[in-house]
């Protein structure tokens, strides 16, 4: 279970069906596309994975407001790649809905699974 801290505090990031609507939709490709950004630490899509992580907590939270926690996180040292990968995992790469896909893709490289795995946590 990951958690972001936003407007003071902190909140489940948590994969719902509206959330990964909005996720497969970012990209051409969809969720695989999503999964190989979220596995090499890109920040915008950090921020979109953050975002529809708190969809559920019904807050009415602005992607604005998850870029602004994000930007103060940067500015205070709080965050830097080393969490955004390990928030995306986490978030993406280990949830129920698309762990298996990512096994999937790993199958034939066990090493190369084990290594992400090193790396993101």
């Amino acid at each position: 279970m990951e958690m972001f801290e936003i407007n003071g505090e902190e909140h489940e990031l948590k994969l719902t069906l509206k959330s990964v609507m909005y996720l497969n939709g970012l990209h051409e490709g969809g969720g695989f596309v999503l999964i190989q950004k979220a596995l090499s630490g890109d920040i915008d899509t950090f921020i979109s994975i953050v975002y529809a992580g708190l969809f559920h907590t019904d807050k009415g939270f602005k992607r604005k407001d998850v870029e602004q926690a994000i930007e103060k996180g940067i500015a205070e040292e709080t965050v830097d790649l080393d969490y955004i990968n390990r928030i995306s995992y986490g978030v993406v790469a280990e949830s129920f809905f698309y762990k298996k896909t990512v096994e999937k893709l790993f199958s034939e490289d066990p090493e190369a699974k084990k290594q992400i795995e090193n790396l993101m946590k």
